[in-house]
């Protein structure tokens, strides 16, 4: 493992608190998974507190309490008008013109067995919205139409290329799949065809198979990633490392990590850059906007404790 300290000191980052959980209205955050900025307005999916929060974007005023209805959501994304969200704990797709609304289940999603959609996201380059679940695994559909969505080959392959997926991004218009349990980084070269990125560290067991980790510690289980995202010239990843899951191991190494290439990420050639966040807490989804990059944070063992947005940007 070769962890580039002279890149940290070229390139350092700096972090500070975007949304403090005393910012929204009626409890604060609890379990604060993602930040969107969509439409003029700035959403966070609030997940404990089954609710979207918003506000005007810039106005650093308080957020306040959308009337849809959720379920242990995670994201949501926003195309032509209308928002689009992972109803995680319902099992649905969800839509809805405006915060003010309850929300219906999108109708592309009619008659397919969604479990625990997770993650959501448009790509402007070939006009879909992507989803990830724990059952279907990889789908799309156009938001122009109520076409029953698509699903890819990825999630029929002989052998088993998903595991536990937390995430999608999209850069370049490139789908990658967070392949969190097995902490790999899926390229979709096209839909039904991939390239899988390893990192180094993960358990196997006697057959040489890897072991899915909902979530661990570097030591236990490798990487449990729950987002990558590109920003600048690095690619950054948060991990799910959490006391409960550790079994004693340190939990706060490699929280928080950046790499330049894949070749770098393969072979564990990145920065650890986990001191900037409070000890114990979980980075999940990660947001580029307005040349910064935005980071939803929560405490897995004390939800609502240090539950914040961070926003990072260079030095």
């Amino acid at each position: 493992m070769c962890v580039s300290n002279l890149l940290a000191q070229e390139n350092p980052l700096q972090i500070s608190i975007y949304v403090d959980s005393n910012d929204v209205v009626s409890g604060g955050l609890r379990v604060s998974t993602h930040i969107g900025f969509f439409n003029e307005l700035e959403i966070i999916s609030d997940l404990r507190n089954n609710r979207f929060v918003y506000r005007q974007q810039g106005s650093m005023g308080d957020f306040i309490e959308s009337q849809v209805k959720v379920d242990g959501h995670h994201s949501l994304t926003w195309v032509d008008g209308k928002y689009y969200a992972v109803n995680t704990d319902g099992h649905k797709v969800i839509e809805f013109s405006d915060l003010t609304e309850t929300g219906t289940n999108a109708p592309n999603y009619k008659g397919i067995d969604l479990r625990r959609p997770h993650d959501i996201v448009y790509n402007s380059a070939d006009g879909y919205i992507y989803t990830i679940d724990d059952n279907e695994g990889l789908t799309r559909f156009d938001p122009n139409n109520d076409n029953i969505a698509e699903k890819s080959k990825i999630n029929k392959s002989k052998v088993p290329v998903l595991g536990y997926a937390r995430s999608l991004s999209v850069v370049n218009g490139i789908v990658y799949i967070i392949n969190s349990s097995r902490g790999e980084v899926i390229q979709m070269d096209d839909f039904d065809n991939w390239t899988i990125y390893e990192s180094p560290g993960q358990k196997r067991n006697n057959k040489g198979q890897k072991i899915d980790s909902p979530a661990g510690a570097w030591d236990k289980t490798g990487l449990v990633l729950n987002d990558v995202e590109r920003y600048g010239d690095y690619w950054y990843g948060s991990n799910y490392f959490t006391e409960p899951y550790a079994e004693g191991h340190d939990t706060n190494k490699y929280r928080l990590i950046r790499w330049r290439t894949w070749e770098d990420f393969q072979d564990g050639n990145w920065e650890d850059f986990s001191h900037l966040l409070p000890p114990g807490v979980v980075p999940y989804y990660f947001t580029v906007h307005n040349g910064a990059l935005y980071l939803a944070t929560f405490h897995h063992v004390h939800p609502g404790t240090n539950d914040k947005i961070y926003k990072l940007y260079p030095k």
